[in-house]
């Protein structure tokens, strides 16, 4: 099914470039290679019309998180147009808030979370014990997440994200989320096909542009864990990232469509995910 159609990778545009990782560049020629017209594209650089429900891609490959790319998306599949990950999905999985809550009433494990918005006045807290990780609701890349020794502190913490020329806004609304592992390095898990693959990666501010990772093999509970919360989701394709509390995993993110940097084998789990979608589609 992959053979004559046409495949439009979205993204975010990064220095000037729209952002393609060597991950996803050699997704879009392994699709090439098998007959598909694959293109990149970065929403905010045309003059859409929304109303407009002509010839559009027959899948969509949905990577980008800014606010006009997820609305853009959301119109074009009420106009038909297929996507990796629902488009709908992806747009609530953006969501850290409706993350969470979505993850605990499926019986999923996340740690102690609250919401709040920065600048605002708090009349009540919970117990001010052990350290807080604070990040924004829509963030993406860890930009404007921090860490605190104390509630109090993650509380009255700058609200604004310096611009780095992205798309994506910030309203202040922030997550806080007690801190689980203490200094280990995050576990971080793609999912395509089914498949897991899973690595260790020490978090900051640019480590999600880094493809040096180190592979692990799941234990079965972690696993359960990990595509369970895909299920939840309503992700195929999709990423978490893991901490340990007291030996047992807990969800501390979620990617509807990661970079799967590290992992050139996953190439064809997408392969295989792009290809079922379509076939789905002409059913």
């Amino acid at each position: 099914m992959i053979r004559g159609s046409r495949i439009e990778l979205w993204v975010e545009e990064r220095g000037g470039k729209p952002a393609v990782n060597p991950t996803m560049s050699a997704l879009l020629r392994a699709l090439t290679d098998d007959g598909a017209e694959a293109s990149v594209k970065v929403p905010e650089r045309e003059v859409h019309d929304p109303a407009n429900t002509g010839s559009g891609p027959d899948l969509v490959l949905l990577k980008s998180a800014t606010d006009l790319a997820l609305s853009r998306s959301v119109a074009a599949e009420a106009a038909g147009t297929g996507f990796l990950n629902g488009a709908s999905a992806t747009r609530r999985a953006h969501d850290k808030a409706a993350v969470v809550a979505t993850l605990v009433a499926a019986g999923l494990p996340v740690p102690e979370t609250l919401l709040f918005q920065t600048g605002a006045e708090v009349s009540s807290m919970p117990e001010e014990s052990g350290g807080w990780v604070a990040k924004p609701v829509r963030g993406v890349h860890g930009r404007g997440v921090s860490f605190h020794e104390s509630l109090s502190d993650a509380l009255a913490a700058p609200s604004e994200i310096e611009a780095d020329g992205s798309f994506v806004a910030d309203d202040g609304t922030r997550l806080l989320q007690r801190r689980a592992g203490g200094d280990e390095p995050d576990l971080k898990v793609y999912v395509a096909d089914g498949r897991c693959f899973a690595g260790r990666k020490r978090f900051d501010a640019g480590s999600y542009a880094r493809d040096e990772i180190e592979h692990v093999e799941l234990e079965d509970e972690t696993e359960a864990v990990v595509l369970g919360a895909g299920e939840a989701l309503g992700l195929n394709c999709f990423g978490v990232d893991l901490r340990f509390d007291g030996g047992r995993p807990v969800i501390v993110d979620a990617n509807p469509f990661p970079g799967y940097r590290g992992f050139p084998e996953a190439v064809g789990a997408l392969r295989a995910e792009v290809g079922r979608t379509l076939e789905a589609a002409c059913r």
